[in-house]
């Protein structure tokens, strides 16, 4: 009897196990015959770009920007929030809470993606595993810069002139795990020297403190960089990236000026985890054709100081891969702290 039973329970297990394995076939028949349509039908109503940069700083240049184009193309509405703060924490935790639907993107950078990420474990969000990367905009480097009043003209000055100081002077970036803040922190490393890092909510907002003399050793982006140098607000000192900025094509990289430092940053357009991939492709093939556009390269290259670097989606991910492996080891080797 007992036999009898264990081979009824048996069969009526594997019956459910098969049931089960039919049902959810059936789902995931289901999601992949209605996702081509969800993506014929999006967008349908407004969407949002969510910049982490106040007004007139890059992310918001370029959430703009493309928003535009992406309202003009689409017919709906794509309006830019500015939320400000967390070195674009808080901007990325609105679009990690939000539905993986197309509606709520946001502009990722390598300070909020990868590198305040590796310095904070107390993050409402996984960097790594809450977003969906979709394209990239720009890469480039950041850029070393100082009050006028400042004697020096080079790398090499800047270096003897920090040197030369009875107490290590402030250096001021967007934030703190910006790629500023890192930037500046390398160069520490890499030349022996000693500064005091002074975190801000902005680019914008160090920038106008660097004009104004309050804060004199600076590292900036170039869309806050160029008007000043020409206006001779300020005066740009060196390339931390891979190569020149072609909206400053004279200034010469920290790598030309004889320090070992070559890591670029990031801009690029991301939404939630688990955005259907029809959607995905279709804002990838957008977001890309838009910043091929001679127009929007050329007001790139005034605005940002360089020309768009778009990618696939899947490029951008790696990229976002790669840069955190390369920070973690600069972090790591250099024993940077928040």
């Amino acid at each position: 009897m007992d036999s009898f039973l264990r081979r009824i329970r048996a069969t009526t297990m594997t019956t459910a196990s098969i049931r089960a394995a039919m049902m959810l076939a059936a789902i995931a028949s289901f999601e992949l015959m209605t996702q081509p349509a969800l993506a014929q039908d999006y967008p349908s109503r407004p969407i949002r770009i969510i910049s982490g940069s106040a007004a007139g700083g890059p992310t918001d240049l370029i959430a703009r920007i493309i928003g535009e184009r992406l309202s003009t193309y689409w017919k709906v509405p794509v309006l830019v929030e500015n939320k400000p703060g967390g070195t674009g924490a808080v901007a990325l935790d609105i679009a990690a809470k939000s539905a993986p639907d197309g509606y709520t993107l946001v502009v990722g950078f390598t300070s909020a993606n990868v590198i305040y990420p590796l310095l904070n474990d107390k993050l409402p969000f996984n960097a790594q595993e809450d977003f969906t990367p979709i394209a990239r905009a720009t890469y480039g480097g950041t850029v070393l810069v100082v009050h006028p009043s400042v004697p020096v003209n080079n790398v090499k000055e800047f270096i003897a002139y920090v040197k030369s100081q009875p107490v290590p002077p402030n250096y001021g970036s967007w934030g703190n795990g910006s790629g500023g803040h890192l930037s500046g922190e390398l160069m520490k490393t890499l030349t022996g020297i000693d500064m005091i890092h002074v975190p801000y909510r902005s680019t914008t907002a160090l920038a106008v403190d660097m004009v104004g003399g309050h804060m004199l050793l600076g590292v900036l982006d170039a869309s806050n960089t160029m008007a000043q140098v020409k206006a001779g607000k300020l005066r740009a000192i060196g390339i931390t990236g891979p190569q020149r900025v072609r909206g400053m094509p004279d200034l010469p990289t920290m790598r030309e000026q004889g320090v070992d430092f070559g890591i670029g940053i990031f801009t690029g357009i991301l939404g939630p985890a688990n955005m259907p991939p029809p959607i995905v492709e279709k804002l990838n093939a957008e977001i890309v054709r838009i910043l091929n556009e001679p127009e929007v390269r050329e007001k790139f290259l005034t605005l940002l100081g360089d020309y768009p670097a778009p990618t696939s989606a899947a490029e951008f991910d790696k990229l976002i891969k790669d840069e955190h492996t390369v920070w973690k080891r600069v972090i790591s080797e250099g024993k940077i702290r928040l």
